[in-house]
Parts: structure tokens; C-alpha cells; sequence
């Protein structure tokens, strides 16, 4: 069976990213960025909740053990929020971590929780582009809260999952067209010897690797920035499997959800660039009929 995109029955918005499948509220979590907004979809009830923060957010993910809780960023920092998304705003509780204080228009982009809990995230630099400087890092942010630089000279720290089985990290520094896989070691959470596991632009494919996930079988799935689709890739193969193509030029991530974690939700924007693209640009869809199955999203441990 061909997969089947179908868009999701919510408002389109500016700049859609971090998409995160929490499966205790059998709902999906997603972020846009350019509207400073989160939000709270649920397929079941087709119910959409979202609300105002005070800075652009790039992630919001749940807090182990605390019901209601999440993390987000706010420029160069990671913040705890309460937010029962039922209209009224969240209410910001703490600071976790700041970094990049010698660059401090930078802000942190991505972010997801390792196999243990440990929140991965990293920062971009003011408008970066190719053959902008390289300002922004990647850090491990510990449940104490305490931040450990992994990788720095980073254009736009973007899309990281993990491969217990291979002992495998993989991470996105998108204007640099390549998916790069670190050896990880779980109990310290460290990465170490970086190769290249894919490289979009010696596969003749246009566009930035930007968010991914990984499905039970090692495979990565990584959303195209201008490139309209998303990607299935052996990173061990260094093989493209399959693309999908997205009726949007800016698609911006992707995370299995559902019951059974085999629906693929796909965020994307609608940036202007001197031409805002035209609907339905901004919207989130429901891509079908794949043939595989993601592992859970994960909730980031703090003490």
C-alpha cells in the first residue's frame, strides 16, 4: 500500500517544528516557532489547544513524573512550564540551564530526551546560513540541570535520535547537508567519533536536513527543509530507502504517533523568503500506510 499524506484538520501556522507524541495523552505536542506558540492536538477528539509564549519556543517536551509539566526553550534558555492546555497561557516556573553566553543572540533549536532522560539540545547562531559563521553547540543538559558542550562550531543544531542497538547517535547540523553518527554510550550519555551516515548532497537531493526520527528498524526518517518530502534512510547503509513526497516546500520534522506509533506526523512552515509559499504551507499532516513503527517519545528527567 502507497502512503498516504492527509493533513490534519488545524490552522496552518508560521513555522511548525518539534513534533512529540505523548502517549499518555494519546496527543501530539508541536511548537510554532515564528508565532511563539505551543500546541496540543488530539486525534481522537480532533481537539486543538495552543497558547502564547513569551519568546519563540523550538521544543516542548514533557517532564518525567510531573503531570502537566514541560520544558521549552527561550532564546538561551530551557525553561519549565505548567501548562494544562485549556486556553490560558502556561505559567513559566524556572530557568533549568543558560548557555552560549558569549553569543547571546543565540538560541537553542532542537531538542529531544536521550534513552535515559537526559535532555539533548543545541543552539543556532543570529540568521545562519551557509558560510555564516558557525556559532551555535550541541549540549547535553543533566537532571541536575548542569550542561556538557558534546559538539561545538554548529550552523543550526537540528535533528538527533538514538540507535541502542547499533550504540549509535545521529544528529543534524542542517546547512552541512549530512546525517552524522556519533558512537553513544548510554550510561554517560558522551558521543564520540563522528562520521558521516548520509549525505543529501552527494545523493543529488535538494534541500536541508532538518528534524528526524527513527523507526524499530534503525531507519531514519528526516523532514527536507525546501526539499518536499521526507526521507527514509540505512544509516548504516548510507542507502536511501524510500521518499515521500510532501505537498509543502518547508517541511520541518517528523515523530511516530498513534497507538501503535506507525502514523508519522510531519510539522512544516510557510516562511517568507522573499515569497511566502502558498497554502497549505504551515499545515501538520498524518502520513500513513508506511510500513513501520517508531519507538516512544521520550520524557526529559530532571531532579
Amino acid at each position: 500500500m502507497a502512503p498516504v499524506v492527509t493533513q490534519l484538520p488545524i490552522e496552518l501556522v508560521t513555522l511548525g517544528e518539534g513534533p512529540h507524541w505523548h502517549s499518555e495523552d494519546n496527543a501530539l505536542y508541536f511548537v510554532s516557532i515564528s508565532d511563539s506558540t505551543i500546541h496540543k492536538y488530539e486525534p481522537d477528539t480532533g481537539k486543538h489547544v495552543k497558547a502564547k509564549v513569551g519568546e519563540m519556543p523550538h521544543f516542548i517536551l514533557p517532564i518525567e513524573g510531573k503531570k502537566n509539566h514541560f520544558l521549552i526553550t527561550q532564546g538561551r534558555k530551557v525553561v519549565e512550564i505548567e501548562w494544562f492546555a485549556d486556553g490560558k497561557p502556561p505559567k513559566i516556573l524556572r530557568t533549568v540551564t543558560e548557555v552560549d553566553h558569549e553569543h547571546p543572540k543565540n538560541v537553542f533549536n532542537d531538542g529531544k530526551a536521550d534513552p535515559l532522560g537526559r535532555l539533548f539540545t543545541g543552539t543556532l547562531g543570529d540568521k545562519p546560513k551557509p558560510g555564516s559563521p558557525k556559532l551555535g553547540s550541541l549540549y547535553r543538559i543533566d537532571p541536575d540541570g548542569s550542561a556538557t558542550k558534546l559538539a561545538s562550531d554548529v550552523h543550526c543544531s537540528n535533528g538527533l535520535c538514538w540507535d541502542l542497538k547499533e550504540k549509535a547517535f545521529y544528529y543534524i547540523d542542517t546547512f552541512s547537508s549530512n546525517i552524522q553518527r556519533y558512537d553513544y554510550d548510554v550510561e554517560t550519555g558522551n558521543i564520540s567519533n563522528p562520521t558521516i551516515a548520509f549525505s543529501l548532497s552527494e545523493n543529488g537531493l535538494k534541500g536541508f536536513p532538518d528534524g528526524m526520527t527513527i523507526d524499530t528498524d534503525g531507519n531514519l526518517w528526516v523532514a527536507v527543509f525546501l526539499g518536499s518530502s521526507v526521507l527514509k534512510i540505512d544509516p548504516r547503509k548510507k542507502k536511501l530507502l524510500d521518499t515521500i513526497e510532501m505537498p509543502v516546500p518547508q517541511v520541518t520534522s517528523a515523530t511516530f504517533g498513534g497507538p501503535n506509533l506507525d502514523i508519522l506526523y510531519v510539522t512544516t512552515g510557510c516562511i517568507d523568503f522573499g515569497e511566502k509559499p502558498d497554502p497549505p504551507s504551515g499545515a501538520t499532516y498524518a502520513v500513513t500506510g508506511l510500513s513501520a513503527r517508531g519507538r516512544p517519545n521520550l520524557k526529559v528527567r530532571l531532579n
